[in-house]
């Protein structure tokens, strides 16, 4: 899982931002290739927090409850309120990370937790409007250490951009009103939300390096947390392709209000996608797949990262203009697919020992932009053990490139503060072993290993130092609340 933050630069007008898809909140299939199960609402049993992750969160492990008679204070105190279509759900994710070695800082760590609610108000049952639902969301940030400084004491623009940066103490996430028509293949979506919700669904294992530099850097999308004006469309047009596009408001500024301010005057533009995607899951076949193509534009315009009006350097001349752009664009596939079960497919059960391999690649087509290509490549293995068949065990190459002219700034920027004036490398590769695994039920944990090698210094340019390769541990925790305390 990634977020939100600024380049600690003059680089742009406009901070670039970061990051999860598809199916509906509140739907009661929980959708989730390699983690799912199709069960009932009122089912515990090997199923996500009740459907809190189905668009927020779809590779997260899924949660562990026993099958037993629902009973207790929020289960009598909610359970009026779901018969007339209110559901509520809660999650808590605490993110720790730590660079021991590498970096422009060596040691550095980061620390926050992130609580997330959300409610979601089926207008069908409470007052007869067919097919028709109110999303609401309201997350909540605490126990943060070191948020506003991480990025610039790792610098590189991989793993400088992960986990979420969380600057104030709550923020609107979600709030829109869903329409489906067309007996469900059709749906339209629209009011203040972030479009992540639904596009490049994470296809790993774990979340904290599940990410896109492009989509993020270049394409201006947030992660889910923070949520601008937002209209999406999806239409099915069989049970496994579907087409979908969205437009959203690009405001590098959000991040720094609770969500409530609504008027765009600092949106520095408007961001499109549109994409055509292939999903088949555990309910369809016993070797899920989903892949998705999409295209981009952003709007927004953009300072020039090296160059004046006048063909010189910013850094050296205070006298011209920085040049500037309008528009970025680019294209991104990714994609899952299971090849391998130990059962050679004689069921679908999703739990069973199996093998999965999945990836991505984007680039786009601007000089201009930050980062001008990006391939991952990865493998997991699910339930290796009997006696454990929620646990997971991957490994991933996540290999970018920065644009030409994001190269010669950074070169120009370290001989500015002292240094030899080298261009860093533009690729740069961060390979990562990584697993999630339950605790105890409703409780899991997803640590990380990371190494960097040619890392950068994309969110710290000012400095004199060239960082030598890295490695960072991480750890991400995460409760379902709603489980715990027997949500209906």
């Amino acid at each position: 899982m990634s977020a939100q933050k600024t380049r600690i630069s003059s680089k742009t007008t406009n901070a670039y931002v970061t990051p999860p898809h598809v199916l509906a909140a509140g739907s009661t299939q929980t959708n989730v290739v390699g983690k799912k199960r199709h069960v009932d609402d009122d089912s515990d049993s090997l199923s996500m927090p009740n459907n809190i992750s189905p668009k927020i969160f779809p590779s997260v492990p899924v949660s562990v409850s026993e099958n037993k008679v629902k009973k207790g204070f929020f289960y009598n105190v909610l359970k009026p309120l779901k018969d007339y279509g209110i559901t509520f759900h809660a999650l808590l994710i605490d993110n720790f990370v730590s660079n021991v070695v590498g970096g422009v800082k060596p040691g550095t760590r980061l620390q926050n937790a992130l609580g997330v609610i959300e409610t979601q108000i089926n207008l069908e049952k409470l007052v007869g409007w067919k097919g028709a639902q109110i999303n609401f969301g309201e997350d909540i940030f605490f126990l943060r250490n070191n948020n506003k400084h991480w990025s610039q004491q790792v610098g590189d623009n991989i793993i400088g951009y992960q986990p979420p940066h969380l600057f104030r103490g709550n923020y609107l996430s979600q709030l829109t009103l869903d329409q489906k028509l067309m007996n469900d293949k059709l749906e339209i979506e629209a009011g203040r939300a972030n479009i992540s919700r639904y596009f490049l669904v994470p296809n790993c294992n774990q979340i904290l390096t599940c990410f896109k530099d492009i989509w993020s850097q270049d394409a201006g999308i947030s992660t889910f947390v923070y949520a601008t004006w937002s209209g999406h469309v999806v239409y099915h047009i069989t049970p496994s392709w579907y087409v979908q596009a969205a437009a959203t408001e690009v405001n590098s500024k959000t991040f720094f209000t609770n969500g409530w301010q609504w008027d765009a005057q600092n949106a520095s533009g408007a961001a499109g996608v549109g994409e055509v995607a292939y999903r088949r899951g555990f309910d369809q076949t016993a070797y899920p797949s989903m892949y998705e193509f999409l295209g981009y534009y952003n709007s927004s315009t953009v300072n020039d990262p090296i160059k004046t009006v006048a063909g010189t350097s910013k850094l050296y001349d205070r006298h011209s203009a920085v040049q500037t752009h309008t528009g970025l664009s680019g294209i991104f596939f990714s994609g899952q697919q299971y090849v391998w079960r130990k059962d050679h497919g004689a069921t679908k059960d999703p739990h069973g020992m199996a093998l999965a391999v999945y990836g991505g690649a984007g680039t786009d087509f601007q000089s201009y932009a930050p980062i001008e290509a990006e391939a991952y490549l990865g493998a997991f293995i699910q339930a290796p053990f009997k006696s454990r068949p929620l646990d997971s065990y991957g490994i991933q190459f996540h290999w970018s490139k920065l644009g030409p002219r994001e190269q010669q700034f950074l070169g120009q920027a370290n001989k500015l503060s002292g240094g030899d004036g080298r261009e860093p490398g533009a690729d740069h590769l961060v390979a990562d072993i990584h697993a999630h695994t339950f605790l105890f039920s409703n409780v899991a944990l997803e640590p990380s290993l990371q190494y960097v090698i040619n890392p950068n210094t994309y969110y710290a340019p000012m400095t004199a130092k060239h960082p030598h390769d890295a490695l960072e541990v991480g750890a991400t925790l995460f409760v379902y609340l709603d489980k715990m305390a027997d949500f209906p």
